[in-house]
């Protein structure tokens, strides 16, 4: 086994890594937007201890990574590896003020004895559904720009349209789902 190897390896494991961190996240604001006590939504707040230093960790490895991947493909000076670190560079930030809501609906739960009106307000945070589709998104736009390779404009292009539509997505979902729902209303749909 080489280096090479090695490392790449460890790009992919932490791409799938990010990819799970994703999933479990849909998992976990599919159902905290339907809890209907405040010991569900203590399950839900945190579905897999350590979840958000699984995300972080992942997208540091695949950053520094593919930095080494690119560096040793000879790829930095095309377009497309550029292009796909400003767009990691994108998912950062969101995660991060995701993160930071989610401690905030943590200790909400923690002080609360039963769900009211402040908490539901955090729970059905039109943000965190919007930040998630954005983030799924990009995601995707990273991985169609890894494999096609293409240029500039159309890299950018990839990106953009990708932005988008996950917020066209998320946006939808969240008006179809019901901003102002009552908690539980919707748990059969």
């Amino acid at each position: 086994m080489t280096f090479y190897s090695l490392i790449l390896f460890v790009h992919l494991t932490a791409v799938l890594g990010l990819c799970a961190a994703l999933s479990f996240e849909i998992l976990s604001l599919f159902h905290l937007r339907r809890v209907s006590t405040v010991s569900e939504a203590r399950r839900w707040i945190d579905p897999v201890p350590g979840l958000p230093l699984v995300a972080m960790g992942s997208l540091l490895s695949i950053v520094v990574s593919g930095i080494y991947l690119a560096f040793r493909m000879s790829v930095l000076r095309l377009a497309w590896p550029k292009v796909t670190m400003a767009a990691l560079l994108l998912i950062a930030p969101l995660g991060a003020l995701t993160g930071r809501r989610m401690r905030a609906i943590r200790l909400t739960c923690e002080e609360a004895k039963a769900i009211n009106a402040g908490l539901v307000g955090r729970l059905q945070d039109p943000f965190l559904k919007i930040s998630l589709g954005l983030r799924i998104s990009i995601f995707l736009a990273i991985v169609l720009l890894m494999a096609a390779k293409p240029e500039l404009w159309q890299s950018i292009s990839i990106v953009g349209i990708s932005v988008v539509l996950g917020a066209l997505f998320s946006l939808l979902g969240w008006r179809r789902s019901g901003s102002l729902s009552a908690p539980g209303a919707d748990l059969g749909a």
